[in-house]
């Protein structure tokens, strides 16, 4: 089960969980303060939200071997949405039952991925918005879906302009940088992160990229030239793309994060179920202060009340598959 918990979406996919067995029925998850993203997720919202995405793919599964995962959030308190302390997230207690039936999300663990390539600015069709719509109504977020030509207009310029305010950083931009993958001996090594196949770059492209023009040293040296790539890449994609989606909670807790996660994994699975591809574009949402300027702008562009935290903003439309991102060993998440 942990095996399928693994490849839960996750920012960066830095994979930043840890496990504390306490019997064979029984863990305790935390979050793993090794594999954090703190110029670009400054306040770890996102790695929780990732903490929520693992709980629900975990049950998820747990429902094909014939259990029921019970769960317990902060059984030992819970911490401002500020910091991070050494307390679990949650206590995970699998069950056996008869009762139990196979979630039907399941056959998509396998499947599901964020897809990064360039979309063919299809819109979602009535009954895709109301099978969507459906599934918000058995969340504890809402769910918001805009395709208007305005309204992807204005996405489009805001996500570039976020994207441009991130890496205009160069502490955040090496800090994606050390997430990326240089090449394939990169990706073996470290197994988590993402490279050019993980966005749809393959072949002969993809051969020549990382023979001739991408270096680790070169581009930690100087990474202007990524930065204006990223910058380039969002552009291109956000304008190919005419649905967007985002999920909102009332409140920022630590708690709240943790159940966006979780309902956040259910609309991944279940757009993947739907045949739709689906790529988080998070960087209006980041929480460091040179991006709250911009994202207030956000907010009050699609009237969100100014306490209520948009948690994920999705784009969504048809592309074809990429390569899966790697995961590590489910071993190397276990506390000795």
């Amino acid at each position: 089960m942990l095996a399928y918990a693994i490849l839960a979406p996750n920012p960066h996919n830095i994979q930043p969980w840890l496990i504390k067995l306490n019997d064979q029925y029984s863990f305790d998850l935390f979050v793993d303060q090794q594999r954090l993203l703190p110029e670009t997720d400054p306040f770890a919202r996102q790695i929780h939200i990732g903490q929520g995405c693992f709980l629900e793919t975990l049950t998820i599964a747990a429902t094909a071997y014939g259990f029921k995962a019970e769960i317990d959030y902060f059984p030992q308190g819970e911490y401002s949405n500020r910091v991070i302390e050494s307390l679990p997230v949650a206590r995970v207690v699998l069950t056996k039952s008869d009762d139990v039936k196979t979630d039907p999300l399941f056959v998509q663990l396998l499947k599901r991925q964020s897809n990064k390539r360039e979309y063919d600015n299809s819109r979602l069709n009535p009954a895709q918005k109301s099978q969507l719509q459906a599934l918000a109504d058995t969340t504890q977020s809402s769910f918001t879906l805009v395709d208007s030509e305005p309204d992807g207009q204005y996405l489009q310029r805001v996500l570039t302009e976020a994207m441009a305010v991130e890496s205009g950083h160069k502490a955040r931009d090496l800090e994606t940088i050390n997430m990326f993958r240089f090449n394939d001996q990169e990706v073996q090594k470290f197994r988590d992160g993402f490279g050019l196949e993980h966005a749809g770059v393959s072949g002969i492209k993809k051969i020549m990229l990382e023979s001739f023009f991408l270096d680790r040293e070169k581009t930690q040296k100087d990474p202007s030239e990524f930065a204006k790539q990223s910058v380039d890449i969002t552009r291109s994609i956000s304008a190919s793309t005419s649905s967007f989606a985002w999920i909102t909670t009332k409140g920022n807790s630590r708690l709240q994060q943790v159940k966006a996660g979780r309902d956040y994994c259910r609309l991944n699975l279940t757009t993947a179920a739907m045949g739709l591809a689906q790529h988080p574009m998070s960087q209006v949402l980041e929480e460091y202060e040179d991006m709250l300027d911009l994202q207030q702008q956000f907010k009050q562009h699609f009237q969100i009340k100014e306490h209520h935290t948009v948690q994920m903003l999705v784009r969504l439309g048809k592309a074809e598959k990429t390569v899966h991102t790697p995961r590590r060993l489910v071993s190397s998440l276990v506390l000795g």
